[in-house]
């Protein structure tokens, strides 16, 4: 029992790069506010925000380590279900999907991850296996690892889009919603007969992202499945055992 007229020293919060990364993702949910700053991320975790350099040398690495956690949480959630041979489309779907998925989770990190590169053992054996994927389905080496490049080039794009529209305050989402439903859809049909004609589904569309990632996801594979055809006839595969 602390004697009268002294103070009780306050006790010290261990830090552990663990507890901080899960304290940024609680920060970055939209339950969280959606807002990563050091001196919330002290007030997060009940510590001094200068702890927090004891273990991350600025946010941005911060940022890279939680894109880390993101890509080992997607390659996960896409390797839940196992593909056999042939099956390079199925696969190429689950990996696409989940990694928007885990991303979209948390918007305002999305925004912010969907362009890093970390080179860590998850992201470099993840990119080793889609690679590999595309090659055992009938594409060379190289052409392989220019058809992941793009995969994944197209599923963070439409992350990116997606995640910036999603944080947006509910006002300016509205105005856009409002400019294909109402502008879009009362454009003259004598001017803008195209438009006129297909505005109603741009409108649905604009409202379902996700609908949008799966038409551009589908017709970029159907692209891959015409190379993987095209290498197979020229006898170019080059594909191992």
């Amino acid at each position: 029992m602390a004697q009268e007229g002294t103070t009780t020293p306050r006790k010290r919060v261990a830090l552990t790069r663990e507890a901080i990364v899960e304290a940024a993702f609680r920060l970055c949910s939209p339950d969280g506010g959606g807002v990563l700053t050091f001196s919330r991320l002290g007030k997060e975790l009940g510590a001094d925000p200068t702890a927090v350099y004891r273990h991350f040398r600025d946010k941005d690495d911060l940022i890279l380590a939680m894109t880390d956690v993101m890509i080992e949480e997607s390659v996960a959630l896409a390797t839940v279900e196992s593909y056999g041979p042939g099956q390079w489309r199925e696969s190429l779907t689950a990996v696409s999907r989940a990694l928007r998925a885990v991303y979209l989770e948390r918007p305002a990190l999305a925004v912010l991850a969907a362009s890093r590169t970390t080179a860590s053992p998850a992201e470099t054996t993840s990119v080793e296996r889609i690679i590999g994927v595309l090659h055992h389905a009938g594409l060379p080496v190289v052409a392989a690892a220019e058809c992941y490049r793009m995969l994944l080039d197209l599923t963070l794009a439409m992350i990116q889009c997606t995640a910036s529209f999603q944080v947006l305050d509910p006002e300016a989402q509205a105005k856009d919603d409002a400019a294909w439903a109402v502008k879009y859809g009362m454009l003259p049909e004598d001017r803008f007969p195209l438009l006129h004609h297909s505005a109603p589904r741009l409108t649905e569309l604009f409202r379902d992202d996700t609908q949008v990632f799966e038409l551009v996801l589908g017709t970029f594979l159907d692209g891959v499945a015409l190379k993987i055809a095209r290498a197979k006839g020229d006898g170019g595969s080059g594909v191992v055992g």
